[in-house]
């Protein structure tokens, strides 16, 4: 009987022993976070976005945590270290793994491109200037005036977002400019770039060149959106996949200061935007 009772409790000391075991070491294992720092300054990543430093002020754990959860998505840089833009641009094996998906390249940095002394440092600019030309497809000349653009902008694809919306409006009906997408997106272009005026197809048009030379992989499109007298109207605007998600990136929707939402990175069905409906991508 005693005997019996000392095995059993020798197995329930060695149990017990075992689960203390697996447990100090999946603790040792979860202790072991990741260092995010040579990709994010608190301080750097508050200065830099003031939407950020009004909603989080300098309250480090906040500002890690939008970063994590939303900053990388949206490719915003918290570190003067580390650009993301620079370091997808930097190397085509990234950028036909990852796409548009920016927060992989955060965590192929942190992971791997650190020991393979990879680089995300410098600006947008001088790895767009000195790269822009090796993109398929950029061979006709509106794609210099286009990056000329660039050049006076910084390569910044907000501020040149801005200079397709805040094109002089020329619109439908007129004799010179085509009420469908069939001329193409160079054509349209062309147009905006030589008389800096135009539509909806101009605006989105030379968006569209601005985003295909700053990395993104942009589709004009062409579609109906509610016409203000009644009815539907024929309307152009550009598309980018980012994360897994569509979003419109529409100049003229932003050029119609009614609107209180921004034409820049909208997502189909936001609420106080357009009904975008029947459209396909155009051709260049």
């Amino acid at each position: 009987m005693g005997t019996k009772q000392g095995r059993i409790v020798v197995h329930f000391l060695a149990a017990f022993l075992a689960v203390f075991a697996f447990l100090a070491c999946t603790r040792d294992v979860s202790a072991k976070k990741t260092d995010y720092s040579p990709v994010f300054n608190a301080s750097y990543y508050a200065e830099r976005y003031p939407d950020l430093k009004a909603a989080y002020g300098t309250n480090a754990n906040r500002l890690l945590t939008h970063f994590l959860t939303f900053g990388m998505s949206e490719g915003r840089q918290a570190s003067e270290d580390f650009n993301v833009d620079v370091y997808r641009n930097n190397y085509p094996d990234l950028r036909a793994a990852f796409g548009e998906d920016k927060k992989q390249y955060y965590l192929h940095y942190l992971n791997y491109g650190i020991k393979e002394g990879r680089s995300g440092k410098g600006t947008v600019q001088a790895a767009q200037q000195a790269g822009w030309r090796g993109i398929p497809g950029t061979d006709h000349p509106s794609y210099e005036q286009a990056a000329a653009v660039l050049d006076s902008l910084g390569w910044n694809l907000g501020a040149a977002f801005n200079w397709s919306a805040n094109l002089t409006y020329y619109g439908h009906g007129k004799a010179d400019m085509p009420e469908t997408g069939d001329p193409g997106t160079r054509w349209f272009a062309s147009f905006g770039f030589n008389n800096h005026k135009g539509n909806c197809f101009v605006m989105a048009a030379t968006f569209y060149e601005f985003a295909k030379l700053c990395g993104y992989a942009p589709r004009q499109v062409v579609g109906y959106v509610p016409s203000a007298r009644g009815g539907i109207t024929i309307h152009s605007w550009v598309e980018i996949d980012e994360g897994g998600q569509t979003y419109v990136y529409d100049p003229d929707f932003q050029y119609n200061k009614k609107n209180a939402v921004s034409g820049f990175k909208l997502q189909y069905g936001q609420k106080g935007t357009w009904r975008y409906q029947d459209y396909h991508q155009m051709h260049e």
